[in-house]
């Protein structure tokens, strides 16, 4: 997987799938690929994933999502929105499909949601192939995403290689994880599909996190941006920034616009005890400044917990979470709890 090719200035035949607009824009200086790249602009490691009949649904749940992360600055559907699903016909008419990726849970999810669409689709699954980022030549350290290659990085790429049948497996296996209702075939994904890469598996172990921590009541995001408030605030851009350097090497990069709505949601005034207390622009991170309330430091410090204090509605991949309607699972130490 970690052969590399020659530098070169075209890219190998048939259409390119890759994840994000930063390592697009690397790929098309790169390869010049004359319209056969698919971006695609939605990050499944963020939000609600759940079953849904069609991509019509799908794109409804996902786009609302996005739209409320931060309410009065949604991002502009055409440069955070579906860029894979508006390319149905070059996909079924491709030769080829080549998936490029890298280790993180965001790129090992895109990998599923790829392969998934496709086959909706009705195309064979043998047409579809993967260059798998891994580390870098001379570098011990992974590559996490796509978009932090540069352009030598990414002409030295793997060769790209089919992708087996007991692969396609896994990574159906993983969809079906990511979209179930049931939190149980994401927590057990390890033990019961153990031949599966390290990436996949790490990347539905890290998924657990999204799940309200039993001690805290609050997911693993919400404890670390907590964190960084007491240490780096009260900018909120300082504060988001600190939190994904800090955390980049887990391999699960969330972003800046997911984690400002996280600290949105732990200050909003309408909780019956909110964790933060937030000031300037709530639309723009940048003229945002936040502090921990009393109530969110006694939470930060272990010393109680912000549920059943605040009731939790969320989501945890394709799980529903909700105080009010009894639905709740929490994390503990790994595993998940009733």
């Amino acid at each position: 997987m970690n052969e590399s090719h020659a530098s070169h200035s075209n890219a190998p035949p048939g259409v390119h799938v890759i994840l994000g607009d930063s390592a697009a824009g690397t790929f098309r200086r790169v390869f010049h690929p004359e319209g056969r790249l698919v971006i695609d602009r939605d990050v499944l490691s963020c939000g609600p994933t759940p079953v849904c009949n069609d991509v019509r649904a799908w794109r409804e749940v996902r786009g609302k999502f996005w739209s409320s992360v931060v309410p009065g600055s949604a991002p502009d559907p055409e440069s955070a929105g579906f860029g894979l699903l508006d390319e149905s016909d070059r996909l079924r008419s491709a030769d080829r499909i080549t998936l490029w990726a890298a280790t993180g849970v965001s790129e090992q999810l895109f990998i599923a949601h790829v392969i998934q669409h496709v086959e909706e689709l009705g195309v064979d699954p043998a047409k579809i192939q993967l260059v798998q980022f891994e580390t870098l030549p001379n570098h011990a350290a992974r590559v996490v995403g796509t978009g932090e290659l540069n352009e030598q990085r990414m002409s030295e790429h793997p060769a790209p290689a089919p992708i087996s049948a007991a692969t396609l497996g896994d990574y159906r296996a993983a969809w079906t994880a990511l979209t179930s209702p049931d939190p149980a075939p994401m927590e057990r994904f390890s033990e019961t599909h153990a031949s599966a890469s390290e990436w996949l598996k790490r990347a539905m172990q890290l998924l657990l996190r999204r799940f309200p921590d039993k001690r805290s009541g609050l997911p693993w995001w919400d404890m670390k941006l907590l964190t960084e408030v007491r240490s780096r605030g009260p900018k909120a851009a300082r504060v988001i920034g600190s939190t994904m350097i800090n955390c980049w090497d887990d391999g699960d990069p969330v972003g800046d616009f997911y984690l400002f709505g996280r600290l949105l949601r732990m200050g909003d005034p309408h909780l019956p005890a909110p964790l933060l207390e937030i000031s300037g622009d709530r639309a723009n991170m940048r003229a945002t400044e936040v502090a921990l309330t009393a109530f969110g430091l006694e939470v930060l410090e272990g010393k109680t917990s912000s549920y059943p204090t605040n009731p939790i509605d969320d989501w945890a991949s394709g799980v529903k979470l909700s105080s009010a309607d009894g639905l709740l699972w929490f994390h503990d130490d790994g595993r998940l709890v009733r």
